[in-house]
């Protein structure tokens, strides 16, 4: 629950800029991908040289002292503006009329946006760096006259991810309850009208993978708006110094490993469809296989499972990385979902051997060598019992998943990456040290 995020193996830029970052929650703790996304952003453009400011919200997260002290060394300035439950209400009631996503309306801060757009009049910034399209809406237009083109505005970036359509309607095919499959039904509706205008406003948006690039171009061309042609890729990594490869007296045989936020529709989706379609096959070829599901807030039918035919749920774990590399193969079963799934990377930045499905390698595009790819149950339950049964084979897929990350999924790697793309943006020539392979050792 302490951990800060990983010290960048990268040296100061030698063209400094002032940035802006823009983000609807606290970015500590790091238990959701976008909080150590962004607090990992920080690091790396504090380790650049970077002025940073932090404009967010107090929610969804909570700062330790020593979390707190690592953003204000590692930020100019600290904007955190409180956002309770009354505003959130009355975003969601405003956003009706808007058209806006709910999870777009809810997090709509005035105070924010209009001490933001101050900033941004005074020339306080190079780059406005807005994480998620919902908190887009704090971040000024500028001038027409200078829109795309702008010289005396700043450039500015909307990092989307994942393409959110995408996801709310994968979400929605995987529901069963009607009642949330109807407010579903409307978020999708509302997710594909905004997606498909909110990237114009941008000088760049930023977008994980091809699926999702291909997801926002469909919907722009089904709202009748022009195709998004501002995109740029922007991954993200992983810590390779702490998720490491098992000692041998780390791994349990038999144990079947599933890590992620166990609030999250999409995994908790992916949970129970494995263990509905998958569990009872594997446990029937390997009796002592065991499942473990570890990942913050289990939601009610996850909790259920905790007990029954060799399953533990953990709840919030100290360290996601002990669990894991004790694991004989870890699964991503996602159904719904899109972008990049960092509990594949820490999976493979681990060594495992991993049966996921299509969905879930979507945004890594890990090679067939580096990890068994299954998406209908039968197929994904023999994968998992093969690996059990054959242990050489799951650590030589192990050794290939982790050769893998070293050289496509270190955290400097894509953001020296996102940094060019800023510098183009602003008409500035490439740093050097963007061509160097950031790969510890």
């Amino acid at each position: 629950m302490e951990a800060l995020p990983k010290v960048m193996d990268c040296p100061p830029s030698d063209r400094p800029l002032r940035i802006a970052i823009v983000y609807s929650r606290l970015p500590f703790p790091m238990m959701r991908g976008d909080q150590l996304t962004v607090a990992h952003l920080i690091s790396f453009l504090a380790a650049r040289g970077h002025d940073v400011d932090l404009y967010t919200l107090d929610m969804q997260g909570k700062l330790s002292g020593t979390q707190r002290e690592w953003l204000e060394r590692n930020c100019r300035k600290l904007h955190i503006y409180r956002h309770g439950p009354v505003r959130i209400l009355r975003g969601l009631i405003a956003g009706l009329f808007r058209r806006e996503p709910a999870q777009v309306a809810m997090f709509r801060n005035e105070v924010l946006a209009r001490e933001l757009a101050a900033a941004t009049r005074s020339n306080a910034y190079d780059v406005i760096y807005c994480y998620y399209m919902r908190s887009a809406h704090a971040v000024l237009q500028p001038p027409a006259r200078l829109h795309r083109n702008a010289t005396t505005f700043p450039a500015t970036f909307l990092a989307m991810q994942l393409s959110q359509s995408l996801n709310t309607r994968r979400i929605l095919e995987n529901e069963r309850n009607p009642v949330r499959r109807w407010l579903y039904r409307i978020e999708t509706a509302r997710c594909e009208w905004y997606e498909a205008r909110v990237w114009q406003r941008f000088t760049r948006s930023v977008l994980i993978g091809p699926a999702d690039v291909a997801k926002v171009k469909a919907v722009c061309a089904a709202q009748g708006q022009p195709e998004i042609d501002n995109w740029v890729y922007g991954a993200h990594g992983t810590d390779l110094s702490h998720y490491r490869p098992a000692r041998p007296d780390e791994i349990v045989p038999g144990r079947v490993v599933f890590s992620g936020s166990m609030l999250y529709q999409p995994n908790v989706q992916a949970v129970l469809w494995f263990v509905e379609h998958c569990w009872a096959r594997i446990r029937a070829a390997v009796p002592d296989a065991r499942l473990v599901i570890q990942g913050r807030d289990p939601t009610a039918p996850i909790r259920e499972l905790d007990g029954r035919d060799g399953i533990s749920v953990t709840g919030t774990v100290s360290d996601m990385g002990i669990n894991i590399r004790s694991a004989s193969v870890c699964i991503n079963p996602m159904r719904a979902a899109g972008g990049m799934q960092n509990k594949l990377i820490e999976y493979m930045a681990s060594a495992k051997a991993i049966v996921a499905t299509s969905i879930a390698n979507e945004g890594t595009m890990a090679p067939g060598d580096a990890l068994l790819l299954a998406d209908e149950a039968p197929a994904f339950a023999d994968a998992v019992i093969g690996i059990l049964s054959d242990p050489r084979r799951g650590a030589a897929l192990g050794a290939a998943a982790r050769r893998y990350v070293e050289s496509n999924w270190t955290w400097e790697s894509h953001f020296l990456k996102l940094e060019k793309a800023i510098f183009e943006s602003l008409g500035l020539p490439a740093d050097p040290v963007e061509e160097r392979a950031a790969v510890p050792a």
